[in-house]
Order: structure tokens, then sequence, then C-alpha cells
């Protein structure tokens, strides 16, 4: 009770520390002034009688300090008072202050606005149930170079059943859905989920309810969506549950809202529907599988187990389908794979080399400026303050300049992150949950701290190894000189230059990555080439149907004015292919393999719209229709891998084991490899039938203008398309060149941030050794006026100085290099077309530095060099 109510009094006198100095200032007058009537009463004269009460009482000052020691928390008061005293003095330096807040400010705004993105997609959880126990379950054939592979019902119902540490299964996949609605048809984003996918997650919707098992086996008209299709076409009314939906010709009911972050790995649909989770026998769909763990296994034991349980099934399987194994994936780890981690901490270890450049710019100006209070310093020394009270009053003033800088930062923060979620790449994840919450602005706090102690810990150290009583005499001469200072100083100047020459190195090495994705040849000619996303209406129900309407669309397109070509595919861009049993002729007999196929219906001038080359035989033609033999266009990848050594065209095969009943196609043209998957993924075996032998419901249209801007086109080529077909949806209007460019976001990204970041460092790092080699020239006038008045040359100054300039930044390359290997060979798998220690970036980079340096050298050496000795050898 005792030791409450001392803190309580001690609480109440920090608070109230005005009053309370107040209160003993007039008991200690009232105490004085009763002593020395005591003295006048015994026959001293007044003047007598103060003294003597003074002499008695002892010291004024120390008594007051006394009391504040036992009455109140000393250290917060003394810090307020430091944080006072360290406010005047920055104001008294509005140059310095100006200067080394807006460096801080920015470098802890670029950090915070990374730190947001790291938070955003990789450090904050995922909306689920404890979602570390979650994993994607994949079937993979490595004979068959098949990764990351969908999975049949059928399999997943026998994982299930085998399985000990996983607690349950789940399969989900998009299906492509037309909302039919009182303003027209639109394509809209469906997912297609098993009834126990929400359950599985600990999901549940914010309105309504979830699928059962019945209603997933019979397949019921039942439809989920999502909060954002809930506020935009109900806005957000209670009435939305009940009401129908006509998804694709049908009518569906809406039975539950989800909530408004809910996503499953990649797919954020705008509706979800049921469908059963069993299958009776093998092949069939393919689906994407979600499990959960039990709560004390961890994923080596789940790969353990579900290897085995391939093993098992693979003894099972006819040989075509055997050699398969299942892989166990982290969700966290497919849904933010391991490039885009890498990139991510990549370009926050970029920006956090910037932070330490900024910080140690500042230090060596906060070093600059603690020369200047030398005598300042040792005023406060011979008035009793002993080092360790000077240290703290400059790591205060050093931590108070940070937080103003935090407080700037963090608004370049905000800002920052709306540019990110602006410009940033669409297909990284989670992008738009990109904020500054509290981890954000903890994070701001943290590194303000961090550089509060990082500018102030050198002026702070340096200070302590000073004699500062030394600097009171007057003279000041050697105030420049310490030898630890110079040393600090320019320990900083190399430090910048190896971080400035590591940014540099990575973002060469990015920027010749960048180029050689440009330079990949993607197999067609995107440039002037129109897409447009087109589906047939729900009425079309009939092959013939659709057939006729795509070349009713083709004539009206190829009709408008300024269009040079027109042709169809499925869909030109695809993220996975399944894998799938394909049975081919060669000249030693039939085999049947599985392979990796991606099979897509084109129209006849495909390929020469989109500037696609043919290898071999020919295009497809009129003839190719509903009624003739089945044909097929292979590309180049098949034909190698088919028929390795031999002409493809004339020979047959077919999708599915020899025994099957499934028809024979005839290879009626080789045409090149295109790359559908982006850049930088190797092509597949593909292979094109005609549009008119198997009409798709969708399709996408590829027009060749010949407008140098093909989107200028758009309102004229859907007026054609209304001509053939009203009712027909078109969407999904960009150009081929914009599409291709999707695929290249993420690397630009990162290029850019990088490039960003090292261009900024190579302009901090040239201040440094401009202000490291100007400040020296100041400090050492007398000396070079001594060395040219004993007969050094102008030249020879100018030598020195570029020499000492040079030795620096030679020095921080050096170690720069080092460490830029180092680092390149850790994120080798971000580069593409260059190694990590390529020779070319590292020359270039060491060669830009160095010619950074001779400037940043020239024109303080060529001042020097000017100097006047007689007038250098007078300065003091």
């Amino acid at each position: 009770m005792t030791r409450l109510r001392v803190f309580l009094f001690r609480l109440s006198a920090l608070v109230r520390s005005r009053q309370m100095d107040r209160e003993i200032e007039d008991e200690i007058t009232s105490h004085l002034a009763e002593a020395t009537e005591e003295y006048v009463r015994q026959g001293l004269s007044p003047e007598e009688a103060r003294r003597a009460a003074r002499r008695s009482f002892g010291g004024v000052t120390q008594t007051k300090e006394v009391y504040r020691h036992v009455r109140s928390f000393v250290w917060m008061e003394d810090s307020a008072r430091d944080c006072r005293y360290a406010l005047r003095t920055l104001r008294k330096s509005p140059a310095f202050t100006t200067a080394a807040a807006a460096t801080l400010a920015l470098a802890i705004g670029a950090s915070t606005t990374m730190f947001s993105v790291l938070n955003a997609v990789l450090l904050r959880p995922f909306p689920y149930q404890a979602p570390e126990q979650l994993a994607m379950l994949w079937t993979e054939n490595p004979t068959q170079n098949l990764r990351e592979g969908r999975s049949a019902l059928w399999d997943v119902e026998q994982w299930r059943a085998q399985s000990q540490t996983v607690a349950d299964l789940a399969t989900f996949d998009t299906v492509s859905t037309m909302l039919t609605a009182a303003d027209g048809v639109e394509q809209i984003v469906g997912a297609s989920i098993s009834p126990n996918l929400l359950p599985l997650l600990g999901v549940r919707p914010v309105l309504g309810r979830s699928f059962s098992t019945e209603e997933g086996e019979q397949q019921q008209r039942l439809v989920m969506i999502s909060h954002r299709f809930w506020q935009a076409r109900f806005g957000g009314s209670h009435e939305a549950l009940g009401a129908t939906l006509v998804l694709n010709g049908f009518l569906s009911q809406i039975i539950g809202i989800l909530p408004a972050d809910f996503q499953i790995a990649r797919v954020d649909a705008d509706v979800w529907m049921p469908h059963a989770s069993r299958q009776s026998v093998r092949g069939g769909e393919t689906w994407f599988v979600v499990g959960r763990l039990r709560p004390t296994v961890t994923f080596d034991q789940a790969q353990a187990e579900m290897s085995a349980v391939a093993r098992r099934l693979n003894d099972q399987s006819p040989a075509a389908d055997r050699n398969r194994d299942i892989t166990v994936v982290p969700l966290s780890t497919y849904i933010v794979g391991p490039q885009t981690r890498l990139a991510l901490w990549t370009l926050g270890g970029a920006v956090f080399c910037v932070f330490l450049i900024a910080a140690a710019n500042v230090t060596s100006l906060s070093l600059a400026r603690s020369v200047a209070r030398a005598r300042e310093m040792a005023v406060r020394a011979a008035l009793g303050a002993n080092t360790g009270r000077i240290v703290r009053q400059l790591l205060t003033e050093s931590v108070v300049l940070a937080a103003g800088s935090g407080l700037i930062g963090t608004l370049v923060a905000f800002g920052g992150n709306r540019l990110i979620r602006a410009f940033g790449p669409g297909d990284l994840p989670r992008l738009n949950e990109v904020s500054l919450d509290l981890r954000a602005l903890g994070c701001a706090l943290a590194i303000s701290i961090l550089g509060g102690i990082l500018v102030g810990l050198a002026p702070a150290m340096t200070a302590m190894r000073r004699d500062l009583r030394a600097f009171g005499d007057g003279s000041g001469r050697s105030v420049s000189g310490g030898t630890s200072g110079r040393r600090v100083r320019r320990t900083l100047v190399v430090a910048e230059f190896a971080l400035a020459i590591v940014l540099l190195v990575g973002a060469g090495l990015l920027v010749r990555s960048w180029w050689h994705v440009n330079s990949i040849d993607p197999g067609f000619r995107p440039e002037r080439v129109l897409v447009m996303e087109l589906s047939t209406p729900a009425t079309f129900s009939i092959p013939a149907q659709r057939t006729d309407l795509y070349h009713r669309v083709l004539e009206q397109i190829q009709a408008v004015p300024g269009v040079e070509n027109a042709g169809i595919i499925g869909d030109l861009f695809i993220t996975n292919s399944r894998e799938q049993v394909v049975t081919v002729e060669r000249d030693d007999g039939t085999v049947s393999e599985r392979l990796r196929l991606a099979a897509d219906e084109v129209s006849s001038d495909f390929f020469n719209a989109i500037g696609t080359p043919l290898l071999g035989g020919r295009f497809f033609s009129f003839g190719d229709g509903p009624d003739a033999p089945p044909v097929a266009i292979v590309n180049d990848a098949m034909a190698r891998r088919s028929w390795p050594g031999h002409d493809p065209v004339g020979r047959r095969f077919k999708l599915g084991p020899r025994d099957s009943d499934r028809p024979w196609y005839t290879v009626v043209g080789v045409v090149a490899d295109m790359r559908r998957q982006g850049p930088e993924r190797e092509p597949f075996p593909q292979m094109f039938v005609p549009l008119a032998q198997n009409p798709p419901r969708s399709a996408d249209f590829f027009i060749q203008t010949s407008s140098v801007d093909p989107l200028a086109m758009a309102g004229a080529l859907r007026a054609a398309v209304r001509q053939a077909e009203k009712n027909a949806p078109i969407y999904g209007v960009a150009p081929l060149k914009t599409q291709l460019g999707t695929y290249l976001t993420q690397r630009r990204f990162q290029m850019s941030l990088v490039t960003g970041f090292s261009v900024v460092a190579l302009l901090m790092a040239a201040v440094g050794i401009y202000g490291l080699i100007q400040y020296s020239i100041a400090t050492r006038t007398q000396e070079i006026g001594l060395r040219m008045a004993v007969g050094a040359q102008d030249g020879d100054i100018f030598r020195m100085i570029i020499g000492e300039g040079l030795t620096l930044s030679t020095t921080g390359v050096t170690l720069g290099l080092v460490g830029a290997w180092w680092l390149g060979r850790a994120g080798s798998s971000l580069l593409f077309g260059v190694t990590a220690g390529d020779p070319l970036t590292f020359t270039t980079v060491s060669l830009l530095m160095t010619a950074v340096a001779l400037a940043a050298c020239y024109l303080p050496a060529r001042r020097a060099m000017r100097m006047d000795p007689m007038v250098a050898l007078r300065v003091t």
C-alpha cells in the first residue's frame, strides 16, 4: 500500500510539476525569510543575516533537485525537457532539419509502403479457420512433366478413404457463366464447389446458408453470391435471399451471401454453385482439390502418406494411368507462390537498403553538425553535464527528428499505398487489402525509432570519445579533427556505395531479364490485333446454330472498314492444361500415353489473323465442316513429342486409350509453338480442331486491324456484332498486346521498384561522397594551404582529392559487388535469360558508380586546387 501511495504521489507530481515547483520555491523563500529575521534579532545586519541564512540552509538549487528526485519520475521530466530542447535546437538549424527530415521521411514512407504490401500479401492470416492446416493437393506425373495437375472426383474419393492425416477434402473450379438480366446478357465469374467446401474452410455465409450434400448430389439450381455481387445487384438488401438469377439460361435460387473477403485459392467468383462430390467411375472432369490436415499433422507427414496412397492407386490403375504422384502444398504457398514471395522479400530488402543509405546520409550530416556544436557541448560539460547526459541529449534530438520524419513518412506511405493499389500488378494476390493498419503503423514507428537511433548513434559515440573541455578554450582548431569522426564518415560513405552497388546490380539484372522476356517470340504477332470475347445466347443449344452465329459475326466484322483479317479460338491464353490419355499412330505401332495437352477450336483464318506461321501441311478450309472426317492442326511441341523425327502431317491420333471408341483425328497441319501461358512458360503440346466440327458456347474473336490503336475500332466492331445477333453478349474487349502484357505485370512491377530504389540510392551515394569530400576540404584548409606553400602544384592537390574519393568509392564498389553476387545467387529464380553473375551488368554498374564518384569529387577538387595558400593559412 505504501508503494502504491508513493507511485500515485509521484504520478500526481508529474502532472502538477509546475505547481509543485512554485510550492517548493515558496517554502524555501519562507524558510530563508524566517532564518534571516532570526539572525537580525541576534544583532546581524540585514545583509549579513541573509548570507548567514543561505549558508545555514545550503544550496537552494541542490535542495530543489533532491526534492524533485523524491517527489516524481525524474527520467520522465528529463526526457520531456530534452525533447523541448531538441525542438528548439532543430528550429535553429532549418537547413539541416529540412534536408534530414525530407530524406528520412521518404525512406520511412517507402519502407512503410513496402511493409504494407508484405503484410497484406504474406503476413496477414487468410480469413479461414486455422489457415495453417489448409493444403492444396495436386496430381502429378514426373514422367510426363505434369505439375500441379487437377484431379478427378473418383481419385479424390480414394484419397479421402485411405488417408488418416487429412481430415477432409473439397473440390472447386471456375465455370463459364452467363447472366441474363433485364438489361441484357453478360459474362460473370462463376465457380462450382463441392458442398463441404465452406465447412472445410470454416467460413459461414453472412446471410442465408450453404449447400447441403443432398443438394450437391442432385445438382439443384441453387447459388450463393459474393458480397460484391450482392451490393452491386441488390444494393445489400436482405430480399436477395430467395431471389432467382437466370444463369446459363436456367433459373437459380439464391440461398446465401458470402463474406466480403471470401475467395478460395485464386478463385474470386460472383456466383457459387454446387456440384456432386462423389463419382463411381474413373476419369471424368478434373477439379482443384483443397484439404484440411488434422491438427497435429505436419505437411511432411501428410506428403509421406499421400505418396503411399498414390503408389497403391498406381498398382490398381491401367498402364497409361500409372506413375502418378500426389503433392501436398500449403494453401498459402499456392495462393502466393514461391516466386512472388521471393520477389516481395527482395523488394523489401531493396527498400530497407534505401532506408540504410538515407540514415547514413543523415548521420553524416549530423556528424558535421556535431563538430560545429562542439563548443556548445564543452559549455554544457563545464556546467556539470557528464558525458552520459550529453549523449542522451544527442540521441533525443535524433529520435525527435526521426519521429517528425515518421509522421511525414506515414503520409507518404498513405499515398504510396494508393498508388500500389492503383498501378500494382493485378495478378498479385490480396493487393486490394494493402492499407495502413495497426501493423503498418507499428512498422512506421519502429523504423522511425531505428532511424533515430542510427542517426544519433555516431555523433553520440564521437562525443563520448572526445575531451569536450578541450574545446572550451576558444581555439576550436581541433574540432574538425576527430580522427574517429572522420573514420565514421568515411565508413558511412563506403557503406552507401556498397548498398547502392547491390541495388544497382539487382536492378540491372532485372532490366536485363525484362529485355530477354520482351525479346521472346510468343508465336504470334500481337500488334494491331483487337480481342473480343463473345458468348452464344442460351437458346443456341444446337452446334449448328453456334456455327452459323460465328460465321455471320465473322462476315459482319470483316466488312468493317479497317479490318484486315479476323479469326476465332475458344481461348488463346490458358492458365493450366489438363492431363489426358492420347493414343498416336507411329511407324512402330500405336502408343498410348498421358499427355499434358490443350485442345481448342479455331476458325480457318485464326492463325493468319494473329500471324502464327504454318510449318507444314495446311490450315483448315471450308471443307472441314461438321460432316467431314475429324482433322486437327498440332503445334510443333506436340509434333516433336508424339512423332519425334517424323512429319506428323497425315498421321492420326485420338484422345483416350487405344481401345476407346473416341474418334481418330488426322493431322493436316503443323503450326509454330505459341506461348499461351505467358512468355516465360515453355510451350507444351497443343491441338486445334475446326470450329465447325465442335463449336464452343463462347469464343474469342481476334481482329487484325489497320489501326495502330485497335481499341479505337471497338465501337464499330460492337455494332457489327449487334447486326449479326443483338442478344449475343460481348465482353473482354482489349488489344491483344495488352492481354499479353498482363503476364509481365509482376516482373514490370519488380523491375520498376528496384530500378527506382537504385536510382535514389545512387543519388544519395553521390551526395554522400560529395558532402564528405567538400567537408574534408573545409576542415583541411590549412593543410592544403601549407602543401601549396611548400611547393605542391594544382595538379597534386587535384589528384589528392580525387584519389581520396576514388579510394572510398572503390572500396564500397568492391564490397558491394561481393554482396550483389551473393544476393544474386540467392534470388536467381527471379532472373530470366541472364545469370546471377552476369559480367555485362557487373561491369556496367562498376563503371557507372566510379563515374558518379569522379563527378561528385570533381567540383570540390577543382575548388581546392584554386585555393589561395595565404588565405588558407589564415583560416582558423
